[in-house]
């Protein structure tokens, strides 16, 4: 299942839809249930109907506090306590934020009644679907491949538990089994440097046509992890690969959206945008802007904005990756760069067509030109704008280095192959939780 053009686990999609089937739709409708019946009169109706409409809106708020939470991360979900501990804090934030509100409009709340038997029902349906549903069988898997590709997809699987998989067994690509003997099989993962033997199809074909599910560990990888495994593709794969589609009609819906979005976040932005030019004189040491070389769309050069959070270096100075507690960044720098504030004359890029809100982060044309002679494909990257935020910045850490920045390119694959508006919208949905918490920033 995808979200957003995000591939869920089985149990994750399950999970998600049907706490949003409960607490959006059916609690609300059970709540509201009295009103219906004692309805005698239009205004009667009217005032039942308004109540059931705040009361999904609540549920999509609360839903929107438990992501937050990482309440649909499968590995937070099977640590009892710290799932105990998130979903007491998560409803606890979500009531006092509804206090507040209702204190403020009273015309919105939906009633004590209704408040007071929305807590307990939260409690019931989130615990009671994580003990069901996360309970589930695990999904059986065999792979076929030498035994070091076989080693690599099985450190996948432990990596991702909320995958709920177990290895069964591993295959030569000679002793593959048939249907009958594979009954107890959920999944069947085919490694590239498997030998493609017509016996190996034919038996593939075999399994297949009896429900099993047979897929490349190259289609595997990037469901499980959301990144392209640059070891199991082959040039060929970006010509017959689905996705890759960046027609003229892509283009343009992302170029309105970012026009549109980034117009309204620089409004946004002021006033922080003025406190951190403030800060940076108080402190002194550098001007207020950092421009930079970055290499951006079809490997053009164009000059990147931030807020200058480091002591400026020589002219003449080697670039160097950031490194944890970089003794170059200043000590309002280390802020703005947890929060992400030095990223906001950004805007201005986006709005000059130099970048786009979601996309692969720009790099200088040093690092660009060591990290292409290090990785294969990484000039795909340049296929698209670069982004502000994107997929490998939500979902990896920042790179210092070719391995990480092999990694990085990974997921940078994965967006451009599946990019789309909707992935777009997920990745500033993601974005923003990492912002809230200062995840991931050097």
């Amino acid at each position: 299942m995808r979200i957003f053009g995000k591939a869920l686990p089985p149990n994750a999609a399950t999970l998600l839809g049907t706490n949003i089937v409960l607490l959006v739709i059916c609690v609300p409708v059970l709540l509201t249930n009295h009103g219906w019946s004692t309805a005698l009169d239009s205004a009667s109706l009217a005032s039942a109907l308004r109540i059931l409409v705040r009361l999904i809106a609540v549920g999509l708020f609360c839903q929107i506090v438990f992501y937050y939470h990482e309440l649909y991360n499968l590995q937070v979900v099977r640590n009892f306590g710290e799932q105990l501990w998130r979903l007491l804090s998560a409803i606890g934030i979500a009531m006092l934020v509804l206090a507040g509100v209702y204190a403020m409009v009273p015309a919105l709340s939906p009633g004590r009644d209704a408040l007071l038997g929305l807590a307990p029902a939260l409690i019931a349906v989130v615990v009671i679907t994580r003990l069901v549903i996360v309970s589930g069988r695990r999904t059986r898997v065999g792979i076929i491949g030498p035994e070091a590709s076989c080693d690599a997809v099985l450190k996948t699987i432990e990596s991702c538990p909320e995958w709920n998989m177990e290895l069964v067994r591993r295959y030569d690509a000679d002793d593959v089994p048939s249907p009958e003997m594979a009954s107890h099989l959920d999944r069947v993962i085919v490694c590239a440097e498997a030998r493609q033997t017509p016996q190996l199809i034919e038996r593939l074909t075999d399994l297949k046509m009896r429900g099993i599910r047979v897929e490349t560990a190259a289609r595997f990888y990037e469901e499980t992890t959301g990144r392209v495994q640059v070891d199991e593709i082959r040039p060929e794969w970006f010509v017959f690969s689905s996705g890759f589609e960046n027609g003229r009609c892509k283009r343009m819906v992302k170029r309105c959206f970012d026009l549109f979005a980034a117009g309204l976040m620089l409004i946004a932005a002021v006033p922080w945008m003025l406190l951190a030019v403030v800060v940076i004189i108080i402190e002194g040491k550098g001007p207020i802007l950092f421009c930079q070389d970055r290499i951006g769309l079809h490997g053009k050069v164009f000059r990147i904005l931030k807020f200058r959070t480091m002591v400026p270096a020589p002219a003449d100075a080697t670039p160097q990756w950031t490194a944890s507690n970089d003794m170059r960044i200043t000590r309002v720098g280390q802020l703005m760069r947890t929060f992400r504030i030095d990223e906001l004359p950004q805007l201005l890029n986006v709005l000059r067509g130099e970048m786009s809100l979601v996309g692969p982060r720009p790099e200088q044309p040093y690092f660009c030109e060591l990290l292409a002679e290090n990785i294969p494909f990484y000039h795909q990257r340049h296929t698209i704008p670069p982004g502000l935020t994107g997929w490998a910045q939500v979902r990896y850490q920042y790179g210092a280095t070719i391995e990480e920045s092999k990694r990085k390119l990974e997921f940078d694959l994965f967006y451009v192959k599946h990019l789309s508006i909707w992935l777009d919208l997920a990745i500033l949905f993601e974005t923003l939780k990492v912002v809230l918490v200062g995840r991931g920033a050097k």
